[in-house]
């Protein structure tokens, strides 16, 4: 099977402070309006082989590409250290990927477990990164020239016959996935001698640091979740049902930016579940946990504004993170 996506897009966007409190006026500009007039156009195709080799074993492989325009940031903040009215701080550039993937599909034990495999390798160029500069107090979005990631995927679901209701589930995944070439603005505090010194400047004209071959953000190496369920009948007619789901994350670094007090340790977070539902499932009284484990997950994290402090070694990280162990009562009535 193959097929393409033609992609045209025009994006008209502007940005400008109406007011600005006077004692911030040099800071922020007023009245300045940035332009942007964009047009992107973009063919991205794909084609898939499979090979049913029995009724049982499917095999694959694929070859696809995928497309996102660029744009204008929403920074938020038309920063006096901008140059006045231009957009150029502001647009960022499309991002494209190709790449392949293949694997196998299965069903074994006379249908009662069911096997996937999945290897694959993509490249991205001007891959989309957002950044928070902190001393400006702008959020922006800038390209990152290359980034590749690659890796396999394996999952297993099992129901046995002789247990009914009963379900076991997991998988395992490897992912490398790192710049290739990356000139990009340097952490707030961060030091020549820590890598701010290339000659190439980034955001408003500052030196920045090579981060080619660092891992982009949010990406673990190993990752594994695992299962079970089990849904059962009471002799008067009311199903219940448990269920136990757990999540593994390798460490990995919430930083877009290679930010080395960014990381963030392994971890392993569990779910679980019990409900009792009448006949019919007109009603049902569900206690949920999540998180049960009270993980601190970060899935980003930007510069601190005004840090660091004159004498500070390095800027305050502010994360975005999940919420902590939560347990919940819920019930639930059909009227039908």
């Amino acid at each position: 099977t193959g097929g393409a996506r033609y992609t045209d897009e025009t994006k008209d966007s502007e940005f400008v402070h109406p007011y600005n409190n006077p004692g911030l006026g040099g800071i922020w500009r007023t009245g300045e309006v940035a332009v942007g007039d964009q047009d992107f156009q973009e063919w991205s195709p794909e084609v898939t082989a499979t090979w049913d080799v029995t009724p049982d074993v499917m095999l694959y492989a694929a070859y696809k590409t995928a497309y996102k325009s660029g744009g204008f940031s929403n920074s938020g903040i038309y920063s006096a250290e901008f140059a006045g009215g231009s957009a150029g701080d502001f647009t960022f550039d499309e991002e494209t990927a190709a790449g392949f993937e293949g694997g196998v599909k299965a069903t074994v034990l006379d249908n009662q477990m069911r096997l996937g495999f999945t290897a694959y390798a993509y490249e991205y160029d001007d891959l989309q990164v957002d950044f928070f500069n902190s001393p400006t107090f702008a959020f922006i979005t800038l390209n990152a020239g290359e980034a590749t990631t690659e890796g396999f995927e394996f999952d297993a679901e099992y129901a046995p016959r002789d247990l009914a209701g009963l379900t076991l589930r997991g998988s395992i995944g490897y992912n490398q996935a790192e710049y290739d070439n990356f000139i990009a603005p340097c952490w707030a505090g961060q030091t020549a001698a820590q890598g701010c010194n290339t000659t190439v400047p980034t955001t408003n004209g500052t030196p920045g640091q090579d981060i080619s071959g660092e891992s982009t953000a949010m990406a673990p190496e190993w990752s594994a979740s695992f299962g079970v369920s089990y849904d059962g009948f009471l002799s008067n007619g009311w199903s219940y049902g448990i269920a136990l789901d757990g999540m593994y994350s390798d460490d990995y670094n919430a930083s877009a930016f290679a930010n080395p007090n960014a990381r963030r340790d392994a971890f392993t977070t569990v779910n679980a579940s019990l409900y009792l539902a009448g006949r019919d499932d007109r009603w049902q009284a569900q206690i949920l946990g999540k998180n049960l484990t009270d993980e601190h997950i970060v899935s980003g994290v930007v510069d601190g504004p005004s840090t660091p402090l004159p004498g500070g070694a390095y800027a305050d990280q502010m994360g975005f993170t999940s919420l902590p162990m939560t347990l919940a009562f819920q019930l639930t009535y059909n009227f039908r």
